[in-house]
């Protein structure tokens, strides 16, 4: 367990050692140790009561790292469940129409609505996107600019350390909700190539099939270039599937060769094989 104390100056919980986590500023040993003294006695109860602890009788417990992260990220969540479903459903229809399972003027009706929310809530997704990565480009240079102050001496440590965990904080904010809004298929990194490949496949199948199904040629070019917005939607899942296993095949080739043994090997192939497991 990480050993935590109060800081006396800010008064907010931090790691053990020289600065404070979050204020930067000395920490007093003999003053932390005799604030936190209190903290660490298990009873807060008389021992004359004998009611079992409830509520009101329990010390609040410090939030998990991934529950707070479960937090932050709830409003991407809920977009991209919504996105998520919505082509789901509008594939699933294109589909029905192929197989000559829905009416085409029936079709229209609904794929049409599905096209307008579609278009809505993609709208939503590439904006918020769009303002994470630009936040995060600054951040990093911040990053860069803070290291590089500090290395001439122009920042001190504690003041570098101060900046450098609030850069931190944020930064580890941000890429969990860029991960989510990148992928709005929901679909694990395994699972891209096959996806790819059955998209391409559908619209095809579009274009060869849909005049013949009382689909107007407008419509049939709209379709197809919907599914091609969504393809390029999930550009970077391609990129990063592409890139896992291109380490995945350096690492095969190494062992091969002798230069790593199998208990490192299966231990780098196992990390990158549960990177392909991933949905964000």
């Amino acid at each position: 367990m990480i050993d935590r104390v109060v800081c006396p100056h800010c008064k907010k919980l931090t790691v053990r050692g020289k600065y404070c986590m979050n204020c930067g500023k000395d920490l007093q040993v003999e003053v932390v140790e005799r604030v936190t003294e209190p903290k660490v006695e298990p009873e807060v109860l008389s021992p004359t009561v004998t009611q079992p602890p409830g509520p009101s009788v329990q010390q609040p417990a410090a939030q998990p790292v991934e529950q707070q992260l479960a937090e932050d990220v709830t409003e991407e969540r809920k977009l991209i469940e919504q996105l998520s479903k919505l082509y789901n459903w509008s594939l699933k229809l294109i589909n029905l129409l192929l197989e000559k399972e829905a009416s085409s003027d029936v079709f229209v009706e609904i794929y049409e609505e599905y096209s307008t929310r579609l278009n809505n809530i993609n709208e939503r997704r590439l904006e918020l996107l769009q303002r994470y990565e630009q936040r995060l480009r600054e951040l990093t240079e911040k990053v860069e600019n803070l290291k590089v102050r500090h290395e001439v001496g122009e920042v001190g440590d504690r003041e570098y350390i101060r900046q450098k965990i609030e850069l931190d904080r944020e930064i580890t904010k941000l890429r969990p909700k860029i991960g989510i809004l990148q992928n709005p298929v929901e679909i694990r990194l395994a699972d891209i190539a096959d996806f790819t490949e059955n998209l391409k496949r559908l619209m095809e199948d579009v274009k060869s099939k849909g005049p013949q199904l009382g689909i107007s040629q407008q419509l049939t070019s709209k379709i197809v270039s919907d599914l091609e917005n969504l393809l390029k939607a999930t550009d970077v899942m391609r990129e990063m599937h592409k890139k896992i296993k291109h380490e995945i095949a350096k690492l095969e080739l190494r062992f091969k060769i002798g230069e790593l043994k199998q208990d490192e090997y299966l231990a780098q192939r196992q990390r990158l094989e549960r990177q392909l497991e991933l949905v964000f």
